[in-house]
């Protein structure tokens, strides 16, 4: 073999060698960048867990609360129907009050 095939040999393989080592090199940047991913992925993950726990609380509450409004529109509505109760008897009332005023100014008119 020549010298100058061996220089060409020695040449390409030092090119080759120098090409793996920037390949080495961007390969542990990847492996640096997807631990970064993994650490952050796992962080977003707590922050998810976390809002899950807050979702699921604030449900909780939503449901009492409407347990409750339940309860209130219940009253309100059993308080309704004992205004309307009300107001009939003072309907009755008013109308007992305004025959006797009657019967009172037709017995003053017998009088006079």
């Amino acid at each position: 073999m020549s010298t100058d095939r061996t220089t060409e040999i020695l040449n390409y393989l030092t090119a080759i060698s120098r090409d793996v080592g920037e390949l080495r090199a961007e390969v542990k940047e990847v492996r640096t960048e997807v631990q970064e991913l993994r650490i952050e992925v796992k962080e977003i993950r707590g922050e998810v867990n976390d809002i899950r726990a807050e979702v699921t609380e604030i449900r909780a509450e939503v449901k009492d609360i409407n347990v409750r409004l339940e309860r209130v529109e219940r009253e309100q509505k059993r308080q309704g129907r004992r205004l309307e109760r009300i107001e009939g008897w003072a309907q009755m009332v008013r109308a007992d009050v305004e025959d006797l005023q009657e019967r009172v100014l037709e017995l003053e008119e017998k009088q006079a």
